[in-house]
């Protein structure tokens, strides 16, 4: 089975830029309502309450002005993913105390957990390039954010066993 990828689960319509919240809570409400367009009879209260009970548990801010939202829908039949860079950080509870600005939603199916992990597993390498935060980060468009995001990367060890990572562009520009 192939591993799903980023542009598996973001749609250009899915990505957000400079929207204006004031809390974690509004912040999470906002990407619900997003999530809910992607599939006919998802409704956004059941996406922000499963949001919200997982940001219970303990804060997906990872640092670095980031923050990861996640959770499992039974209703869901695909995983789904959204983007917001927001226009102020807000307080989201993360470990370095830094306002988030780049929050990236994902939502999976119950029993999804591989999908999940596979994506968190992505969406750390992507943000924890600070060439890659820098680029979303002053993005002109949701074009270009959707294109940094859902660009692949691919291990250059594959071709000469260095094990650095490079990026490739899907398509051409």
């Amino acid at each position: 089975m192939n591993t799903l990828t980023i542009a598996d689960i973001l749609t250009p319509e899915r990505v957000k830029l400079d929207q204006e919240c004031s809390s974690k809570k509004r912040t999470l409400e906002l990407i619900s309502q997003i999530i809910a367009g992607a599939q006919e009879g998802l409704e956004a209260w059941t996406i922000f309450d499963t949001m919200l009970a997982r940001e219970r548990l303990g804060s997906t801010g990872v640092g670095r002005g980031i923050a990861i939202p996640h959770g499992k829908l039974p209703a869901l039949k695909a995983p789904v993913g959204a983007f917001v860079r927001l226009s102020q950080g807000i307080d989201f509870d993360s470990p370095d105390g830094l306002p988030v600005s780049l929050i990236f939603a994902i939502l999976v199916p119950e029993g999804g957990e591989e999908a999940h992990l596979a994506i968190l597993s992505q969406l750390a390498r992507r943000f924890s390039d600070p060439e890659f935060c820098t680029a979303i980060r002053q993005a002109q468009s949701s074009e270009i954010a959707f294109s940094l995001l859902t660009r692949k990367v691919a291990s250059v060890e594959d071709a000469s066993g260095s094990g650095t990572q490079q990026e490739h562009e899907q398509g051409s520009p």
